[in-house]
């Protein structure tokens, strides 16, 4: 009896290990070539700040931006082979409670609904495993039992002068939603909005700041203990990019120190 006790715990933990061990260290899929490229996240004593054009930004002590190539959303229908969007620049930092991911592309247009309502705005969105630890779950926002944490901004708002516009900026409203999905077309909008965002448009180039708490007590966010997984995806508006139709970026790694 001991003896089928003891076989049955081991087949039970090699099961466990087949399914979960895949991540033991995050960091595997450089080597096993399943993410790329890496985002390091520097390490800040200060407060981080909201503002996308903060001077923080420009010090030695804000991280260098790595560019990122979009590519073609060619998984499901609609397909969009030629995104408008093809680049990125991608920054992280965090300090002892915090961590900001900064974003940075070209867009020649701003799009939003200003006037009136409209689905084609200006959009962008980094994408996590809820789980980190575990293998990669499809670059398709997930799979059944295997969800993604996801933070999106879309473009809303209005001229300087109206709510939400700074001084001396072209454009600063903006909204942000902290989501989940376990693949396409199971997109949720979570209870608890844990996730702050600010964007400008300047010089034909959107400037946008994810923050967040490194931990919270939310089971479906993700918890930044460690290195993750992060995806990346642009929508431009005035390209009548929407949904599937985007520029995307496949699970790279947030590497922290």
């Amino acid at each position: 009896m001991q003896l089928q006790k003891n076989f049955s715990l081991a087949f039970g933990l090699i099961i466990f290990l087949n399914i979960f061990g895949c991540s033991a260290n995050i960091e595997d899929c450089l080597e096993e070539g399943s993410c790329g490229p890496v985002i390091k996240v520097a390490d800040f004593d200060g407060n981080l700040p909201d503002d996308p054009f903060d001077s923080f930004w420009n010090t030695g002590q804000a991280p260098a931006p790595i560019s990122i190539e979009l590519g073609p959303q060619m998984i499901t229908n609609p397909k969009w082979p030629n995104p408008s969007t093809q680049k990125v620049s991608i920054r992280a930092v965090k300090n002892r409670g915090e961590l900001a991911v900064m974003l940075e592309w070209k867009d020649n247009t701003r799009d939003g609904n200003f006037d009136h309502s409209s689905l084609y705005v200006d959009r962008a969105a980094v994408m996590f495993p809820v789980e980190v630890g575990i293998e990669a779950p499809s670059i398709t926002m997930g799979e059944p039992g295997v969800p993604v944490n996801i933070w999106q901004w879309k473009s809303i708002g209005g001229e300087k002068g109206q709510p939400g516009v700074k001084e001396k900026k072209v454009l600063a409203y903006h909204t942000v939603e902290d989501l989940n999905a376990e693949g396409f077309s199971t997109l949720t909008y979570q209870d608890k909005q844990n996730v702050k965002g600010t964007a400008i448009w300047k010089d034909n180039m959107w400037r946008l700041t994810f923050k967040r708490n490194l931990i919270d007590d939310d089971l479906n966010d993700v918890q930044f203990r460690q290195s993750v997984l992060m995806a990346v995806a642009v929508w431009n508006g005035s390209n009548k990019e929407l949904n599937g139709q985007k520029g995307i970026a496949g699970w790279m790694l947030l590497q922290f120190s």
